[in-house]
């Protein structure tokens, strides 16, 4: 079973069966977690180099995170359908670092859901979870 596949059944597990799971229904809130990440200072050219040579990973999904800082942040989700495996990395050039966070023996699949019409939250709200 993929790395990511037995982290997401241990969440359900831990969520489905706690006892408060059910009774309330908890607000989002900001936390600093600690992990270790395998980090190059630059682009993420290395990164993707390494990922194409050992493992013929190439970028399949990217997305630019706008953040109040000068530079946009980036992620890519580089993959291989026929190993399967699949790697996230992500970019901050304002610290000029990028990052790889995830590796899975697996590939994202597809949910074939359709886009919503537009929608945002009222400004008046509590601002965004990391904004």
């Amino acid at each position: 079973m993929g790395a990511l596949k037995l982290v997401v059944l241990s969440l359900w597990l831990v969520f489905a069966f706690a006892p408060e799971a059910s009774a309330v229904k908890e607000k989002p809130f900001a936390q600093v977690v600690s992990m270790q990440v395998l980090c190059t200072k630059g682009g993420p050219e290395y990164l993707l180099l390494e990922l194409m040579e050992k493992y013929n990973e190439v970028p399949a999904y990217t997305m630019q995170i706008t953040v109040d800082r000068p530079l946009p942040l980036f992620m890519i989700i580089t993959e291989n359908k026929n190993n399967p495996s699949s790697t996230v990395i992500l970019g901050n050039p304002n610290l000029n670092v990028s990052c790889v966070f995830m590796t899975a023996k697996d590939t994202l699949i597809p949910t074939e859901s359709e886009s919503l019409p537009a929608k945002e939250p009222d400004p008046e709200e509590q601002p965004k979870l990391g904004v």
